[in-house]
């Protein structure tokens, strides 16, 4: 298996755990959120990840997002189309348990003014955004022989090393703040081989491994998704 596509599905079981512990001893709503930009040509994707990356930081500190989220993990997933780059930050989003009770539900408009506003910059319509509730409305069975499928994967494939963009070569295309950064750390990120350490109950981290088997951390050739075409 390709070691970035390794990496990726190394994440995915990880955030099935962590997703699972944080569901354990708090309630919290989840989401997923892709922020992204449209059609940077091959001179100008350094500058516009820079700006990418910054707004983020930018974006979780405004008031509006900070109060109604515990903090996310991010990767940074760019689609590459001849020299022509489409990047995305993918970001997993636990918010507060009354986020759609009230003052603090974001709408997909207000997501998308808010990312415009972090960017700062025109014209907007080069601005991507999509937001995803993770409801638990996953087969159960199907994600558990999913994973399982996986994880054989992962334990018997040897690793083959990428060819690394020499673009992202200082880039940290993952990270995790806040919440999900406290956990991280008490878990640590290794991999569990046996799917009984994985909770297959819990229809929200399902849900998520599902999506997140989709992303990818670094460059990759425009709709290349090999995780997702496994069956």
């Amino acid at each position: 298996m390709l070691g970035s596509w390794r990496r990726s599905l190394q994440l995915a079981f990880f955030n099935h755990r962590l997703i699972s512990e944080v569901n354990r001893v708090k309630q919290v709503n989840w989401l997923t959120v892709d922020l992204g930009l449209r059609e940077v040509a091959d001179a100008h994707i350094n500058e516009e990840l820079d700006r990418m990356l910054i707004g983020l930081n930018r974006l979780f500190k405004y008031k509006r997002v900070k109060q109604a989220t515990l903090g996310y993990f991010r990767m940074l997933d760019i689609q590459k189309d001849e020299d022509v780059y489409h990047p995305t930050i993918h970001i997993l989003l636990p918010t507060i348990k009354s986020y759609f009770q009230g003052r603090y539900y974001i709408k997909y408009d207000e997501w998308l003014a808010l990312w415009h506003k972090a960017l700062d910059m025109d014209p907007e319509n080069r601005l991507s955004v999509k937001v995803n509730v993770l409801n638990g409305r996953c087969d159960q069975q199907e994600a558990a022989c999913k994973m399982e499928q996986f994880l054989i994967k992962l334990h018997d494939e040897p690793d083959r090393i990428p060819n690394h963009d020499t673009k992202l070569a200082s880039r940290r295309l993952v990270g995790y703040s806040r919440l999900l950064k406290e956990e991280t750390d008490r878990l640590l990120p290794e991999i569990e081989y046996n799917i009984n350490q994985y909770d297959i109950h819990d229809d929200i981290a399902n849900c998520a491994f599902k999506s997140m088997l989709h992303w990818y951390p670094g460059v990759r050739k425009q709709g290349n998704d090999p995780l997702h075409s496994v069956s």
